[in-house]
């Protein structure tokens, strides 16, 4: 990216847009200006993020082998594998919405 001064810009979104895009750059760590941009790069492919994508995609069936592994392990213990089962799901839903 360039060294310009950075400029405010308008975007045009529904309530539930924004409203998204903010718990979005939020879970990011981002400032929902700052999350546009780097989207934006990654579509560019002027980021390694993109680049990334197939590895996250072996992660993720790789992660799908250790969900089994430990439901087979807490199969004794239902409510400790519901935990666990939530969390993995939350946390893969929020990389998809990443877009990683």
């Amino acid at each position: 990216m360039s060294d310009a001064p950075r400029k405010q810009r308008a975007v045009m979104m529904t309530d539930a847009e924004w409203q998204d895009l903010k718990e979005t750059a939020e879970s990011a760590g981002m400032r929902p200006s700052a999350f546009i941009v780097h989207r934006l790069a990654a579509l560019r492919g002027d980021n390694e993020e993109v680049h990334i994508g197939d590895a996250l995609a072996r992660m993720e069936r790789s992660l799908a082998i250790l969900e089994e592994v430990e439901r087979l392990r807490l199969a004794g213990d239902p409510e400790t594998w519901r935990a666990v089962n939530e969390r993995v799901e939350a946390r893969l839903a929020l990389e998809r919405k990443l877009g990683r």
